[in-house]
């Protein structure tokens, strides 16, 4: 039965990844992209990996998908045509095609053979896991044992969003939006915005014992932010550059400042004190929830008539 649930699932998979590459629509291509994320994040559970699975749907499949419907509805209001995708007949497409298949070709070969680990690192990290602040093993690899990647990945969303401004103060074509008033669709989000929030924060805590933490709860919130939007309902935050910004680095710095204390105990940087490293844990994850959902809000905001935009014209 299980092996029936997989055969499925990867079949769907396929299926899907090639609707999305070969239908002829933008739109259609959209939706079979943000159905693949979906399917992904079940493949995701059945590999045992709820964590991924958690940051796929949300992120891969959630607020990509959002940013791709969004950016589709500015290329039709920027072009006379609608978008199509590229002809198959075209060489650009086969060139692509017959290098994919080369990348893949070369990926297999590489794991046809695989080496023997030299060191068993899961059983390192079962042996180091009371020191490290929390209890699931993923939460201490990524801010504890390897928190330099985590670091960096942090840095890449926040370039992310400065390339996002910079692509955006040189569009000559804002896309401005008309919000239909809806008082009922105000009404519930009003309603459920401290839930949605809620549930931001339990993902936030529960990273420290089981699948969950800053991206996933900073997913939920980002998204919260996006209905925000949608609906007309604008905050002060959004329509400031400065807080647009300094949402965007909050994070960073606070990853950089709690990383730098060890150093006054005469510690390498970002490592923790055995004592103190749940609480400097808690403390970086908070402030990357704060700033992964701004900075996944900001990216859907910018591609709209932003504050940014608007002091550029005349």
């Amino acid at each position: 039965m299980n092996e029936l649930i997989d055969l499925t699932l990867v079949c769907i998979l396929l299926g899907l990844a090639s609707l999305s590459l070969f239908t002829q629509s933008l739109f259609r291509a959209v939706m079979f992209f943000i159905l693949l994320g979906l399917i992904l994040a079940l493949v995701w559970i059945r590999l045992d990996a709820p964590d991924i699975a958690l940051a796929e749907a949300a992120i891969g499949a959630g607020i990509t998908g959002i940013l791709l419907l969004d950016a589709l509805a500015h290329l039709r209001a920027t072009s006379n045509t609608p978008p199509q995708l590229q002809q198959l007949k075209q060489p650009r497409f086969w060139l692509a095609l017959i290098s994919g298949a080369g990348v893949i070709l070369l990926l297999a070969l590489a794991i046809s053979e695989p080496l023997a680990p030299a060191v068993a690192l899961d059983l390192q990290v079962s042996e180091n896991l009371t020191n490290s602040g929390v209890t699931h093993p993923i939460t201490a690899i990524l801010l504890n044992f390897r928190s330099y990647d985590t670091l960096l990945e942090v840095a890449v969303l926040v370039l992310a969003a400065l390339v996002a401004v910079t692509l955006r103060q040189s569009d000559e074509h804002p896309v401005v939006n008309e919000y239909l008033p809806n008082p009922l669709l105000h009404a519930c989000l009003k309603l459920f915005f401290p839930m949605i929030f809620l549930v931001s924060m339990y993902l936030l805590w529960a990273g420290a014992a089981q699948p969950g933490g800053a991206f996933q709860a900073g997913a939920v919130l980002a998204a919260a932010f996006v209905l925000f939007y949608l609906v007309g309902l604008k905050t002060q935050l959004a329509q400031n550059d400065i807080y647009l910004k300094g949402g965007w680095i909050f994070g960073l710095a606070l990853f950089v400042l709690v990383g730098s204390m060890p150093l006054l105990y005469g510690q390498p940087f970002l490592t923790y004190p055995d004592s103190q490293a749940g609480i400097f844990i808690l403390l970086i994850e908070l402030g990357l929830t704060l700033s992964i959902g701004w900075i996944l809000f900001s990216m859907f905001l910018l591609s709209q008539s932003s504050p940014l935009q608007k002091k550029d014209s005349p």
